[in-house]
C-alpha cells in the first residue's frame, strides 16, 4: 500500500485533470492572438524572483500619473517603449529593476521623483501550447511553469474520446524537434506523478483523439454517465477506454460523490449486470487494473448522502440518445433506490 503522502498526491493529480480549474498555484494567460480566447486569471505581481522575458507584457503604471500608464509586451530586442522616455532595456530585469529604472529616467522629464509599478499581465515567455481534444487549445503562460495535469486542466479538460494515453510533447532543442510521449491515463490509475515529464517554455503539447472513436461496436453509441459528475451525458468509447478516462471527460466528480460505491450497468449475455467499483480504494492502492468501458454500459456515481436522491427517470433523461433494454432500466433502477435506502 501507498504511505499517505502518495495517495494524497494521486488524489490531487486525478482532481485536478478531471476538474476544469483556474490554477491557484500559477498565472495563466493566453496569447492575444488566440480564438477563442482561454480564461485566465487576474494579473498578480510576480514574485520578486521572476525574471522578464521577451514577448512578457507588462502594465507600467506611475504614481499620481495616470496618463502614463501603459502596456506594452518586451521586444524581440528585450526592450520596452514607455513614453516619454522611449526604449529601455527589460529582459533579464526582475519587475522591481525595471520599475527602478524607468523611475530614475522619469525624473529627467517630471519635477521630482515618483514609484513606478511594473506588473506582468501575461507571462508569455514561459508559455506552452495546447491543442488537440481539449475544451480551449490556445497558448498559455505561467510565472512558473506547472505539471502536464495542471496544464490540461487550465486548457479546459480533455474532450470526450481522447486518448490520454498517448499525450504528445514537441520541445524544440537548438535546431531539433524531439517528441516526447506521457501516459497521463497511467498517472491518475497510480498517481505517480514522477511518471510524467517537467514542461519546459515552448512546449507544445496535442492530446490526441483515441482511435476508432467516430465507430462504435454496440447498439447505444457510446456510454452514458450520470449522478454526481460534472457533465452527466453520453460519451463515445473507443478500446481500450477505462473508467477514469469516461469520468474525466464527464467533468470529473462532484464534492458529493461518492467514488467508492460506482456502478456499471452493463449488458451480458442478452440482459445486464451490475459491476461495483471502489474507485477511491484502487487509487489508494495504485490497482493498475481497472474497468475497461464497454460501448452501452451506464456509469452511476452515486452521491454520499441520499438526501438529494437522483430519481431513475431524472437520470436518464441526459442518456435519451443512448438504447437500454427493460432490465437494464429495471436493475438501474434497484440501484438508485438502494442508494436512497442505504445511504
Amino acid at each position: 500500500m501507498r504511505a499517505p503522502r502518495a495517495r494524497a498526491i494521486g488524489w490531487a493529480v486525478l482532481v485536478a485533470l478531471m476538474l476544469p480549474f483556474a490554477s491557484a498555484h500559477a498565472q495563466s494567460t493566453s496569447g492575444p492572438a488566440q480564438k477563442p480566447t482561454p480564461t485566465t486569471a487576474a494579473p498578480a505581481a510576480p514574485s520578486s524572483g521572476y525574471v522578464l522575458g521577451i514577448e512578457d507584457v507588462l502594465q507600467i503604471s506611475v504614481y499620481l500619473h495616470p496618463e502614463l500608464e501603459r502596456t506594452t509586451a518586451i521586444d524581440a530586442n528585450g526592450d520596452v517603449t514607455f513614453a516619454p522616455i522611449g526604449s529601455i532595456k527589460a529582459a533579464g530585469l526582475t519587475p522591481k529593476q525595471l520599475s527602478d529604472r524607468i523611475s530614475d529616467r522619469l525624473s529627467n522629464y517630471l519635477r521630482q521623483t515618483t514609484a513606478v509599478t511594473v506588473t506582468v499581465n501575461q507571462y508569455l515567455s514561459r508559455s506552452v501550447y495546447v491543442s488537440g481534444a481539449v475544451a480551449k487549445p490556445g497558448r498559455y503562460g505561467f510565472e512558473v511553469i506547472p505539471g502536464l495535469t495542471e496544464v490540461i486542466g487550465q486548457a479546459g479538460g480533455a474532450q470526450p474520446g481522447s486518448d490520454l494515453s498517448r499525450v504528445q510533447i514537441v520541445r524544440n532543442e537548438g535546431t531539433q524537434r524531439r517528441t516526447i510521449a506521457a501516459d497521463v491515463a497511467s498517472t491518475l490509475r497510480n498517481g505517480d506523478i514522477s511518471q510524467l515529464p517537467a514542461l519546459r517554455p515552448g512546449d507544445q503539447i496535442t492530446i490526441p483523439m483515441g482511435i476508432g472513436m467516430a465507430q462504435y461496436s454496440g447498439s447505444g453509441g457510446g456510454a452514458g454517465v450520470i449522478g454526481e459528475v460534472g457533465k452527466p451525458g453520453l460519451y463515445p468509447v473507443g478500446e481500450g477506454q477505462d473508467v477514469w478516462t469516461l469520468l474525466a471527460v464527464a467533468g470529473g466528480p462532484t464534492r458529493q460523490s461518492k467514488l467508492s460505491d460506482i456502478r456499471v450497468i452493463t449488458r451480458e449475455g442478452g440482459g445486464a449486470t451490475v459491476v461495483k467499483l471502489d474507485l477511491k480504494e484502487m487509487l489508494q492502492r495504485g490497482t493498475k487494473q481497472i474497468y475497461q468501458v464497454k460501448d452501452g454500459d451506464v456509469i452511476y456515481v452515486p452521491q454520499t448522502s441520499a438526501s438529494k436522491f437522483i430519481s431513475v427517470f431524472g437520470g436518464l433523461s441526459t442518456l435519451t440518445s443512448i438504447t437500454l433494454d427493460v432490465f437494464q432500466i429495471m436493475v438501474l433502477s434497484d440501484i438508485l433506490k438502494n442508494q436512497e435506502e442505504n445511504p
